[in-house]
């Protein structure tokens, strides 16, 4: 996720203790992005009306970002160089010692303002060679066989195939790379119909700029799957978390993370929509389960509702029905909310509906999970573990189950494939940790 292009930003600084971002600096600039060095590396100041810092970090990550709840600041799964990053600004050349992450800020001479001009204009004002190469993505071969041969075993003719992701949490120096790269070892394998993540693709703790440019990178690895891809909004999508001052509405999640499913959209700026799968007599919902405008803000605005509760009418007789959230609709299910707004007007339109509900699928809960709702209509509510690395047991479900990982074993990875069979049995078959189940 390093971009491979030195950028920078004007009015900001690099706090020298935590390496950090700080706004409201009008003298300098720096990086917001993190560039990958290969020892030998080289800064070079072409101007000599500038100064400035480098701020380094290296390659080990903390623990406590796989098995606690934490999450790494800025988005980087690396540690922060204490002292890499001087308070005086340099004009010599600087030269990696050690293969690290860097960021560079920059000062003017005179004091002066800098501006969005001199930011643009940066490749003239310092360069560096020899940037370092991302290490090629670990593909779990053997893995990627054993849930190829199961899909084939299960899978018939007519059957539904997806791959089903949630709670990525990309960050710099992570897995997202691995997990990409094995989904599409496995796609080239058995040729999946679909993709479906549900959502939290990143931490959302980074400027809108950051975010956008970390989310049109993954998709862009997804879209060499050549499939469709449906992604619904988690919370973290929102761009709000650790008080980031950068929240994106709605309008700018839909065209950020939906832009691709327009052809299904029923309403471009909405965050929610549906789509038919005729040959499976299947119509699949994809929700909208988080407004960070809202109190509470987990849950579903009354006009997405109402769209349900009339959509479920033009289900085709004989059709079924699939449920596609980020957050489950049950607060008892939410580790994290204490309420789910209208998430009971939610349930009363699916059981108030003539259409056969399959399940509803939802991430967020960061484990799996299957609830049998039994109500006026019985169907089951199932989450699925987060695609991130991490085993954290803290606010979890009660009876859910969250699988230890390791980096650099297969238990690092953590997705499903889906099949959904024309007699509306659902198979998961886990890729990675945790355990194959049968609904």
């Amino acid at each position: 996720m390093e971009k491979r292009v030195l950028e920078v930003t004007d009015g900001y600084w690099l706090h020298p203790q935590n390496g950090c971002l700080e706004r409201g600096h009008r003298q300098m600039m720096a990086t917001e992005g993190f560039y990958l060095a290969d020892r030998g590396t080289r800064i070079h100041l072409q101007d000599n009306r500038y100064r400035y810092a480098v701020a380094c970090y290296n390659l080990e990550m903390a623990d406590k970002y796989i098995h606690t709840y934490d999450y790494a600041p800025e988005q980087i799964w690396g540690t922060y160089q204490v002292g890499s990053l001087q308070e005086s600004f340099m004009d010599e050349d600087y030269i990696f010692n050690d293969r690290c992450y860097f960021r560079v800020c920059l000062r003017r001479m005179d004091g002066e303002t800098i501006t969005s001009d001199e930011a643009a204009n940066v490749e003239n004002i310092i360069s560096v060679k020899s940037l370092g190469q991302s290490p090629m993505p670990k593909v779990f071969w053997d893995e990627v066989q054993r849930v190829a041969d199961k899909v084939k075993d299960i899978r018939s003719e007519g059957d539904l195939v997806l791959a089903v992701l949630t709670d990525t949490h990309a960050t710099v120096n992570g897995t997202w790379q691995d997990t990409a790269a094995n989904i599409k070892a496995l796609q080239e394998k058995v040729h999946f119909d679909e993709v479906v993540h549900l959502g939290d693709m990143t931490d959302g703790t980074v400027s809108k700029a950051m975010t956008r440019f970390y989310v049109s990178s993954m998709l862009n690895d997804l879209n060499k799957l050549n499939v469709p891809i449906h992604i619904v909004l988690g919370n973290h999508d929102a761009n709000y978390f650790h008080g980031n001052p950068e929240p994106m509405p709605l309008h700018e999640q839909a065209e950020l993370y939906q832009g691709d499913v327009a052809r299904w959209k029923q309403a471009k700026d909405k965050t929610y929509y549906f789509a038919d799968y005729p040959q499976q007599q299947l119509r699949c919902f994809y929700l909208s389960a988080y407004q960070n405008e809202s109190r509470p803000r987990y849950g579903f605005d009354l006009t997405q509702i109402s769209w349900v509760r009339e959509t479920l009418k033009d289900v085709p007789k004989d059709w079924r029905v699939m449920i596609f959230s980020h957050d489950a609709p049950l607060a008892k299910l939410d580790p994290w909310s204490d309420e789910i707004r209208n998430g009971n007007l939610l349930m009363q339109a699916l059981e108030g509906s003539q259409a056969n509900i399959l399940a509803y699928i939802h991430g967020h809960a960061h484990a799996d999970y299957v609830y049998n709702w039994q109500g006026i209509k019985d169907f089951p509510i199932i989450s699925l573990g987060c695609a991130k690395c991490e085993d954290m047991l803290e606010r979890k479900v009660e009876g859910s189950f969250t699988p230890p990982r390791e980096l650099g074993k297969t238990t690092q990875e953590l997705w499903d494939v889906l099949i959904i069979k024309n007699n509306g049995r659902l198979h998961f078959i886990r890729f990675g940790a945790g355990h194959d189940r049968n609904i």
